[in-house]
């Protein structure tokens, strides 16, 4: 039997085609591997504004609920209604402020004190909440919790708490 080996090889068009298909080939594979990641981080964001949301409603739903002597302040800054109030479970007068990328617990009396309602660790990737809108009628605190990323809303819910040693 006869053996026919070619000394050939691959023409310059082949080759060139060649190299286009693995070109074309990983290109989509970037593409993918870049769509698919921005994608995931997306989700995790989410995710993650879902979970400081739902932390930052518990911890400043606890200081309302603790709530008692109400009272009604003017801020003398910003023209914005302040409603400080004594806890119980802290033993001291108090309001709720926003202070850069936190919001704080601050001591009536003691413009030095600040304590922050969350950590540095609860707030990843960026994301920043805000309370908004803290209202206080009928024996019930209405506020809103807006979370922030890069200035966007990515995240806002509503809450009523009705404080529990109001009316007694």
């Amino acid at each position: 039997m006869k053996k026919i080996k070619s000394q050939q090889g691959f023409s310059l068009s082949e080759m060139l085609l060649a190299a286009l298909i693995v070109a074309l080939t990983m290109g989509f594979i970037g593409g993918g591997i870049t769509v698919i990641k921005d994608a995931y981080f997306k989700i995790t964001l989410r995710a993650e504004a879902q979970t400081l949301l739902s932390t930052t409603v518990a911890a400043i739903s606890f200081e309302l609920r603790s709530a008692d002597e109400i009272q009604e302040q003017v801020s003398e800054t910003d023209e914005n209604t302040d409603w400080t109030f004594y806890n119980v479970q802290r033993g001291y007068r108090m309001y709720l402020e926003n202070i850069d990328e936190n919001i704080y617990i601050r001591t009536v009396g003691d413009s030095t004190s600040l304590i922050p309602i969350l950590t540095d660790q609860t707030k990843t990737n960026g994301l920043v909440p805000k309370l908004e809108e803290l209202k206080y009628e009928n024996q019930v605190f209405t506020y809103k919790i807006t979370i922030y990323y890069k200035n966007d809303v990515f995240a806002e819910q509503e809450i009523s708490v009705r404080p529990m040693n109001v009316g007694e």
